[in-house]
């Protein structure tokens, strides 16, 4: 806060102050020499009132002083400026307009959007800037900070303003901001960031401290968040699988989630035709709660094969449009090939792996996810592996160098390979190679062992995409009936990228699942384009056997095990194609054309792009998904060509419109940070820091009331006594009071006998006077 005055010559006013100290001064009353009987009595009276009088002067002295003081400051015009001393509030500004174009902004409340009300209270704004100033409009699209030629063109610029795919965070943008001001040349420079404070918005967001950063840049938060929203939102949906076989069905879980009242409205999935149009498949009614989510489960069959799409959307509108459906595609058709090893005797070792993948009932009726191709580890290298999509490695022993290189480069064209580590491994010294190092991402270290059954697997969070469909049952998974007894310790090695045809910085290997003691169970390993997946105890020994080193494939009802063989084989082989992507991230496909430059992509909105194929890869990167929906690519002529797809669906933190609560505001942007939720806050709060508030009125007002004070305190002291008849002097009235005290000790006897023995003086004669005394003093 700073203070100015528009006449700040007036404030020489202000020496008038001296007027009543020299008046004081100079009309002090002198004393009047007066000569009184009993002058005892006089001199602790004189003595009382002198005190009681220089009290009453120094009072009525300071409010005289303080009255003409207030007279020349309110003349002065005192001005209250909430960023310095600056005394030209017309001057440029330079003037930064951040806008959250997020879908959530589309939120209706009043029959106007968040973005429209954001949009109305900045051309508030653009009214109130000073000619000559410096605007910029910048958005979370991810375009551009630049000045506008005009302050017309940047309120032409707000006009245009869509909600899309976050590009940028608010922070960021704040950023950019600030480095385009501090590059104006303008020393005053104004940021407003327009936001609905929710928790999409700046949920873990870095703490703003402008202040300290750039003390002569003002920040104003503009808050046009939603107070009594309604809706209904689709936070969610799961896939089964985003490839399933010919005649098998597609799952899909919905979790919903209500702001508002309690209601009931019903969730379809429709799937899209060749024609373009959605046919409804099933429809399911939904109990809403409010605060709470919810869950639907649906399962759509008779899929013909190819690649389809379809989405999930909730009847009927409410006040954010954007959460209200979810797309999704899906490739149908033959099973994927998957190539088991297995110590011999192979048929044996893997028939838990192979069954759990493969059921016999699902293999006969051309359901199963999977074509399972049995084989002995010892004849891996000499087989063809060009028609499989995975591969799974059950207890393999240790493997020769040679085999590890082309495992090595066989996933990194895309492929997928899951391994079961067991005791076949040996030791560390056998098994570890710098080839099994590189595929792994690590190594084996030893043997783990546990008594009874105090250790088994234990996953610390469902967050990962391996872990998903465990999200569906929740806690209820019983890891706790699987003992593990006996596994490897495995150390990742930060060093397994360098390898035949990887690049250091393409491989990467993290810990997706642990075991109850905190050692690794199952690692992913991303190599080039495939995917890597460790387990590191096996599932190859009988339930009879007593070196068994767990249970996980011979328990009672072990479908834990079942579910995480499917889910470890899927996630190594579905890095190939990227069916179902986040909105605004890039999306890899293979058009298997090597013969053709470029692929045909049709987003949502209908106008159709080209992009490049990569020649070596027979695939494509498609980067402009900012628009969620169902895209489709083609590449080739009608006969020959290749017609796939995927979907895009916006982040969850994109339609969260929750608001943020006052401690997590003020961890973004401290306790003292302006804010304005009205256009009269805004305008208040403008004029406050550019023109500031004129204080004349207040300090008017305490002049008016320090000039009353004298007078009601003059008036005080100086009121004439009732008692005393008028015209009676002050000598009278203490003579008066000296000659009654007089009376009174000559009645007591206390002067008595020094009256007798000066002969005394007849009864009512007054006392004498004062040269009387001295005369009888000095006889």
């Amino acid at each position: 806060m700073g203070l100015s005055f528009l006449t700040p010559m007036l404030l020489g006013g202000a020496a008038l102050v001296a007027v009543p100290l020299v008046l004081h001064l100079i009309m002090r009353q002198k004393p009047v020499r007066r000569e009184f009987p009993a002058l005892r009595f006089l001199r602790q009276k004189a003595a009382a009132n002198r005190r009681r009088l220089r009290l009453s002067h120094l009072l009525l002295l300071l409010l005289r002083m303080a009255a003409l003081a207030l007279l020349a400051l309110a003349l002065a015009r005192p001005v209250l400026r909430g960023a310095g001393w600056l005394a030209d509030g017309e001057g440029p500004v330079a003037a930064a307009f951040i806008f959250d174009t997020a879908p959530r902004m589309l939120l209706r409340e009043g029959n106007r959007t968040r973005l429209e009300q954001a949009a109305a209270m900045a051309r508030v704004l653009f009214q109130k800037l000073p000619p000559e100033s410096k605007v910029a409009v910048l958005d979370t699209s991810g375009g551009a900070a630049a000045f506008s030629p005009t302050i017309a063109a940047a309120a032409a610029r707000i006009d245009r303003l869509a909600a899309t795919t976050p590009a940028a965070s608010l922070s960021q943008s704040l950023a950019a901001a600030l480095r385009l001001l501090d590059g104006s040349g303008i020393p005053r420079r104004e940021i407003y960031l327009f936001t609905d404070c929710s928790r999409g918005a700046w949920d873990n967001a870095q703490p703003l401290d402008i202040a300290a950063s750039h003390p002569d840049t003002s920040l104003l938060v503009v808050d046009v968040g939603a107070t009594a929203a309604r809706n209904y939102a689709i936070d969610a949906v799961e896939l089964s699988s985003d490839r399933i076989p010919a005649g098998a069905a597609l799952g899909l879980t919905v979790a919903t989630s209500r702001v508002g009242s309690d209601a009931g409205r019903a969730v379809a999935v429709e799937m899209i035709g060749a024609d373009g149009r959605p046919t409804r498949r099933s429809v399911k009614p939904g109990a809403w709660k409010e605060g709470a989510g919810g869950q639907l489960d649906f399962e759509i069959t008779g899929l013909e094969p190819g690649i389809r799409q379809g989405r999930v959307v909730i009847d009927g509108t409410d006040d954010l449009e954007a959460d209200n459906s979810w797309c999704f595609t899906v490739e149908v058709g033959a099973a994927a090939r998957v190539l088991v090893a297995a110590p011999s005797p192979a048929s044996r070792t893997g028939l838990f792996l192979s069954q759990a993948i493969a059921p016999v009932a699902l293999a006969k009726a051309g359901k199963a996810a999977f074509e399972v191709t049995v084989t002995d580890v010892s004849d891996l290298a000499s087989l063809a592996w060009d028609d499989f999509r995975g591969i799974v490695l059950v207890d393999p022993p240790p493997l020769p160098p040679a085999t590890w290189d082309l495992l090595s480069q066989w996933v990194a064209t895309g492929r997928g390979l899951v391994v079961w580590l067991g005791p076949k491994a040996g030791d560390a010294t056998r098994f570890n190679s710098d080839a099994s190092q590189r595929v792994l991402g690590g190594g084996i270290v030893r043997v783990w062992r546990a008594a009874g059954g105090e250790n088994y697997l234990a996953p610390a969070a469902l967050d990962q995409p391996m872990l998903a469909a465990f999200r569906r049952v929740g806690d209820a998974v019983p890891w706790q009936d699987f003992p593990v007894t006996r596994h490897w310790e495995f150390a990742l090695d930060p060093n397994a990228a360098a390898g035949a045809g990887v690049a250091a910085g393409d491989a990467t290997a993290h810990v997706v699942a642990a075991y109850r003691n905190g050692l690794p169970a199952v690692i992913e390993h991303k190599l080039g384009q495939g995917m890597v997946v460790t387990v590191t105890t096996p599932v190859s020994q009988a339930a009879d056997d007593s070196d068994a080193w767990n249970t996980l494939a011979t328990g009672f009802e072990p479908w834990p095990f079942v579910m995480l063989a499917n889910e470890t084989l899927l996630r190594s082989i579905d890095t190939a194609d990227d069916l179902n992507v986040v909105a605004g991230r890039p999306a890899s496909l293979r058009v298997a054309r090597h013969d053709t430059p470029a692929a045909f992509v049709k987003p949502p909105s209908g106008d159709e792009f080209s992009v490049a194929v990569d020649q070596a890869r027979g695939a494509i990167t498609v980067t402009a998904t900012q628009v969620p929906g169902n895209y489709l690519v083609r590449a080739g002529g009608a006969t020959g060509g290749v017609a796939t797809g995927f979907s895009a669906n916006l982040d969850p933190l994109a339609t969260d419109f929750t608001r943020l609560r006052a401690d997590g505001l003020a961890a973004v942007w401290g306790q003292n940070q302006r804010l304005a939720r009205t256009e009269a806050e805004l305008v208040r709060d403008v004029n406050l820091e550019r023109v500031g508030a004129e204080l004349f009125g207040w300090i008017i007002l305490l002049a008016a009331a320090v000039m009353a004070s004298d007078w009601i305190v003059a008036n005080r002291f100086y009121a004439p006594r009732e008692e005393v008849a008028a015209g009676a002097s002050a000598a009278a009235e203490f003579a008066a009071a000296a000659g009654e005290a007089a009376t009174d000790a000559v009645k007591s006897g206390a002067v008595g006998t020094r009256a007798a023995a000066r002969g005394g003086r007849p009864a009512g004669e007054p006392p004498p006077l004062p040269d009387e005394v001295e005369q009888e003093a000095g006889a």
